[in-house]
């Protein structure tokens, strides 16, 4: 790939045929101007112009590259365009990924407090399900299997919380009245999916059964958390599911912690640090990692009353338990 000035100073000359002219129309000097033609018939290997007079013009050579030289200055003004666009696009504005049930704990609460922060500022959410991508948003909230979980080195994570795993009953189901339950225990009753693909959620789960040695069965599939708990209520079986996304609880449904080993996912952020206004993501990183372990608090302290608290939350759309 040719240097794009030296070719910017080969059509200025072409079309002025004076290295003066092209120097005051560039605002290069006309040594500067000279230095580049000859380094460009050195990458070349061609002679691209000859004296015409005390002027100069282009050989048949150098008219026969003179249409693809402008394709490449074209492309290069294109480019150039287009980054300024997306800079210019980046200032004031971010873009944040998330999956749902962190966009219904965290998201709206994140936007409050960014909207007093930096009230010039624009928010934009992408809802964005399964495994990372790469840098599709300014910053972007992703489950992992580890709370030191490796991610590629063009972006920076910052852990925010652990979500355990829990079981959702029907009210009136035996194990309903304790205070855990073993993957093993609830083998045996008929379970209800609630999740799609291969991500993460439903491969953390799915390991964990295979440690513990039980058999994954789904008597019924749903793809969402809350159409599956929704199932549970109506008596159609239990089902596995992050805390986080048990909020908000519909009526009949008892949530049991599932004992240890608990199937555990991690949240992290992951940021781009090549973001023009690093000091707005910091901020906003910093916020949600203390909404995330604000849920995370308020979930652990009422754990050993999850059958009555849970009830109670039906008629109170504020939930504390936010993870």
């Amino acid at each position: 790939m040719h240097n794009v000035a030296h070719l910017q100073t080969f059509k200025s000359v072409a079309l002025s045929g004076s290295v003066r002219s092209a120097a005051q129309f560039l605002g290069l000097s006309p040594s500067a101007v000279s230095h580049h033609l000859k380094l460009l018939e050195q990458e070349t290997g061609l002679t691209l112009f000859q004296r015409q007079g005390r002027g100069l013009c282009l050989t048949d050579i150098g008219s026969a590259i003179m249409q693809d030289v402008d394709s490449v200055l074209d492309a290069s003004a294109r480019l150039n365009q287009r980054v300024s666009d997306l800079q210019e696009n980046r200032i004031g504005r971010l873009s944040i990924g998330y999956f749902s049930t962190a966009g219904n704990s965290w998201l709206p609460e994140l936007v409050s407090y960014l909207e007093h922060r930096h009230p010039a500022t624009t928010v934009q959410l992408n809802l964005q399900e399964g495994v990372w991508q790469e840098c599709p948003s300014d910053i972007q909230v992703v489950v992992a299997d580890a709370p030191d979980a490796s991610f590629p080195p063009q972006v920076t994570s910052t852990f925010l919380a652990e979500d355990p795993y829990v079981v959702a009953v029907p009210d009136d189901h035996v194990l309903a009245d304790r205070s855990e339950v073993t993957l093993p225990e609830i083998e045996p009753f008929q379970w209800i999916d609630n999740d799609t693909g291969e991500g993460p959620c439903r491969t953390i789960l799915f390991e964990a059964c295979v440690r513990a040695g039980v058999r994954v069965h789904f008597k019924h599939e749903a793809h969402s958390f809350m159409t599956a708990l929704h199932m549970v209520s109506r008596g159609l079986g239990l089902t596995i599911l992050p805390r986080l996304g048990i909020d908000p609880l519909p009526t009949g449904v008892t949530i049991i912690p599932l004992a240890a080993p608990t199937p555990t996912r991690y949240i992290h952020a992951l940021s781009d640090p090549g973001h023009p206004q690093q000091d707005l993501i910091a901020d906003a990183v910093s916020a949600l990692r203390d909404l995330a372990n604000d849920g995370v608090c308020n979930s652990d302290s009422d754990r050993g009353s999850d059958r009555g608290s849970d009830r109670d939350r039906n008629s109170d759309s504020k939930s504390v338990i936010a993870s």
